[in-house]
């Protein structure tokens, strides 16, 4: 798995496919309502680890699935991560510090390789930034049961599958709109996460990542 890493390390470093490819798998009412692309002065900061590990020899990635809360983010499925606080040096150690409180991972264990496009989600007022991460190994998952309804290792051949993308209405809200989500065995990643993985599924794709294909 060491070329795996080195070359996904590699294929970053050479440029980001950015926010055009992000907007690919927006929902409807980015598009209808004009939602900008870019933050405000005031748009606060936070991270998401897109943690990578090898499990019965696939390649796998976490996603939580948050509880149902009154606010724009509830019950959704996305992956660990969390607002920046004032005593993070950055954003890497945000991602690593809140993956560690929500799903139990041990940060000594992470391999950092580098971070995605920053994504703004204006519901939010939040811009979030993906960090690709490596571990050699399955974690051993503890959720933290207040914020973390379950966990899903979802491996990457699946999820890759261009059939795995799907459109459909959904209520959000009181209000309905068109969203363009991954279907991972009924599981329905949308929004900001489905950017993400657009995202890095472009990279994985241009590098013929032969691991995965």
């Amino acid at each position: 798995m060491k070329y795996f890493t080195e070359k996904l390390r590699i294929e970053i470093a050479k440029g980001l496919p950015g926010t055009e490819v992000q907007w690919a798998l927006a929902s409807s009412d980015r598009m209808i309502k004009g939602f900008p692309r870019f933050p405000r002065e005031d748009s606060k900061s936070a991270a998401v680890m897109i943690l990578l590990y090898p499990k019965d020899d696939l390649i796998r990635t976490a996603f939580i699935q948050r509880p149902e809360y009154d606010g724009v983010h509830g019950g959704q499925i996305s992956f660990p991560g969390g607002k920046k606080e004032v005593s993070d040096p950055d954003l890497i150690h945000t991602a690593i510090r809140e993956t560690s409180e929500e799903i139990g991972i041990i940060p000594s264990e992470i391999n950092v390789i580098n971070t995605l496009t920053p994504l703004y989600i204006p519901v939010s007022n939040i811009v979030v930034t993906p960090v690709v991460c490596w571990m050699d190994k399955q974690p051993l998952f503890k959720r933290q049961e207040d914020e973390v309804v379950f966990i899903i290792e979802a491996d990457i051949r699946t999820l890759m599958n261009p059939s795995t993308i799907k459109i459909k209405p959904f209520e959000i809200r009181g209000e309905m709109i068109d969203i363009k989500y991954f279907d991972y065995k009924d599981n329905v990643i949308w929004g900001a996460t489905a950017m993400i993985l657009h995202e890095l599924f472009t990279i994985f794709k241009r590098a013929h990542f032969s691991e995965i294909e």
